[in-house]
């Protein structure tokens, strides 16, 4: 049976979103246990998240990613290719150099990744925008919380659960590989022509996006990622306090955890095109509160792999579905012309509330224990989906309102 239009669209976005999790996955998951083993407090941890700032700062060359590229590559493509070939060129670099030589070449590596990265995340984003619409958005969103939790899996499990077998240079080599793998996918795949022609002005339209989305919506999206990152970045260094080891942290967490976002984004991208976004955030987001607070009412005493496996799994799974309902919402209202821009603005203002809440949640833990932040944290993911189908309607009213 030949492919569907849609299912090899699909198949590209996944691609792409796998190939930008594979150092991610590997930063998040070795990154925090090597800290906290060498005897760094919480809150330092918190601020390695700030290694993430390309992803934040991203929005200030996607206007030019909108605006300018080869006709002959595509307008996307123009960035994807050369995105992905920096990509290539730093992971080759990280296999020569150890983290116990040079730490902080290899953290300054990582950041450089990120820049190229979050690079292509713009240029892949604003291809989807322009090409995707309707009862496409929920399957395509699954395609990109899983494409890249995939990565994830791949350079925070499977990866380092390697490091003992191939070693550090051998991780890398392996995951320059897989990144010369989807560049020549998106080599060999052709960019459909526009049917207009770049924005000549690009700001100016995004100003005019900014202001009709509203306050309200702005808030919403951040409080979303805010929440579940406030108690959820201290499951790591949590369990490294409980004995955990690190390879058992990457399989339960990199391997497991996974795996549980991959089922809740392919299970909410379907619910999305049933039920739409909203009502499914609702479900999602209390679940994954829910389990947070039990995580946190555990972790004074001991924590066994039986009882915190499961846990870890729903509460990985509903922020999976989390991130499909968002992040169809967004995209359901970004703008097609400047879909590069528009959409990393909302992207960005997402992450922002992981940005913020990270380094919060560590000085509460060092100051007060997990136990209240992995609490207060589950309380605000509740309150999210409580309120979800109530803001979905003023949403859905107010772009109503938009557009006559």
């Amino acid at each position: 049976m030949m492919p569907t239009p849609m299912s090899r669209r699909l198949a590209f976005l996944f691609a792409l979103y796998v190939c930008q999790g594979l150092p991610g996955g590997f930063l998040a998951v070795v990154l925090p246990v090597v800290l906290r083993e060498q005897g760094l407090d919480l809150k330092t941890i918190g601020l390695a998240s700030f290694l993430s700032a390309p992803w934040i700062l991203k929005f200030l060359w996607a206007p030019l990613v909108d605006r300018f590229g080869f006709a002959k590559l595509g307008r996307h493509r123009s960035w994807l290719i050369p995105a992905q070939l920096g990509m290539l060129a730093v992971t080759l670099a990280l296999s020569a150099v150890h983290p116990q030589d040079d730490l902080m070449l290899v953290v300054l590596l990582f950041l450089v990744l990120n820049v190229f990265a979050a690079t292509q995340d713009i240029a892949v984003d604003g291809w989807a925008v322009r090409l995707l619409k309707g009862e496409e958005l929920g399957p395509a969103n699954s395609a990109q919380v899983g494409g890249f939790k995939v990565g994830n899996l791949l350079g925070g499990g499977v990866l380092v659960g390697l490091l003992g077998t191939i070693g550090w240079a051998g991780d890398f080599w392996l995951m320059s590989a897989l990144i010369g793998c989807v560049l020549m996918f998106v080599i060999l795949t052709p960019e459909p022509p526009s049917p207009k022609p770049p924005p000549q002005k690009v700001l100016p339209l995004l100003w005019k996006s900014l202001r009709r989305q509203g306050l309200g919506f702005w808030g919403f999206i951040m409080f979303a990622k805010f929440g579940e990152t406030f108690g959820g970045a201290l499951t790591k260094p949590m369990l490294v306090d409980h004995d955990y080891t690190k390879e058992m942290i990457a399989w339960l967490d990199g391997l497991l955890g996974a795996m549980a976002v991959i089922g809740g984004a392919v299970l909410a991208g379907a619910l999305v095109r049933r039920r739409g976004w909203a009502w499914t955030l609702a479900g999602c987001s209390v679940l994954q509160g829910l389990a947070l607070i039990a995580l946190g009412l555990l972790t004074p005493g001991s924590l066994p792999v039986a009882v915190f496996a499961p846990l870890n799994m729903l509460e990985a799974a509903s922020g999976g579905g989390v991130a499909v309902c968002i992040f169809a919402l967004a995209m359901s209202r970004a703008d097609a012309s400047i879909g590069a821009t528009d959409f990393t603005a909302m992207q960005v203002v997402y992450m922002a509330g992981a940005f913020l809440a990270a380094p919060l949640g560590g000085a509460l833990g060092d100051a007060a224990g997990y136990l209240p932040v992995f609490c207060l944290s589950g309380a605000m993911a509740v309150t999210l989906g409580l309120v979800a189908p109530s803001v979905g309607r003023r949403f859905e009213r107010r772009s109503d309102t938009l557009k006559m």
